[in-house]
């Protein structure tokens, strides 16, 4: 399967390095193009950077892998691209503050994912690969994908299908794909 990734950075870049590692094409892009440029050249063949726009035009799936703050201006920019795409929303309302993690408050009630589904529009959200640290989520990927135990990867989504496409990228990524439940069921990094 190509994936798109938007955002190279700690999660995106050890997202990259777990889908190529099972297998799967990326298509690497972030706000400076240096960064995928860089990580490619470390992935090798299965991985080309590119601009975000290609990264959503020739992708089956698109992960998002930026701060959690960013989705409105990705929404604004990108949204009309990402119209009917499967989207992997990896993302939790955290921010830096002096370099500690900071929770921000989700408006209106709702959960992560459906704050993220209301700035990016009308796409085929699925919310996982954010459960963990990026140190951590490379290091289980990787034991996983060499025979290792698995861990178990949880998903949420309101579109069936796009989460029976995504599930198995969790699976190849090393992970033990588990259904969440919709996107009102989604939890944050650190919650059980």
């Amino acid at each position: 399967m190509r994936v798109g990734l938007i955002g190279t950075g700690r999660i995106g870049g050890n997202l990259a390095r777990l889908l190529t590692a099972g297998g799967h094409e990326v298509l690497l892009s972030a706000a400076h193009p240096g960064g995928p440029d860089k990580l490619a050249a470390e992935l090798g063949p299965t991985a080309t950077a590119v601009t975000p726009l290609e990264a959503i035009e020739k992708s089956d799936v698109v992960v998002i892998a930026v701060w959690w703050q960013a989705f409105p201006a990705i929404g604004e920019e990108y949204g009309s691209a990402l119209t009917g795409r499967i989207v992997i929303d990896p993302s939790n309302p955290l921010t830096e503050v002096n370099g500690v993690p900071t929770p921000l408050t989700v408006p209106d009630g709702l959960t992560s994912p459906q704050f993220q589904l209301r700035m990016l529009g009308d796409v085929r959200l699925v919310r996982t690969f954010g459960d963990r640290l990026a140190a951590d989520l490379l290091a289980d990927g990787q034991r996983g994908q060499q025979g290792g135990p698995r861990t178990e990867m949880r998903y949420w989504s309101d579109d069936p299908a796009a989460a029976a496409v995504v599930a198995p990228l969790i699976a190849g990524a090393g992970f033990t794909p588990v259904d969440g439940g919709t996107l009102q069921a989604a939890q944050n990094a650190g919650e059980s």
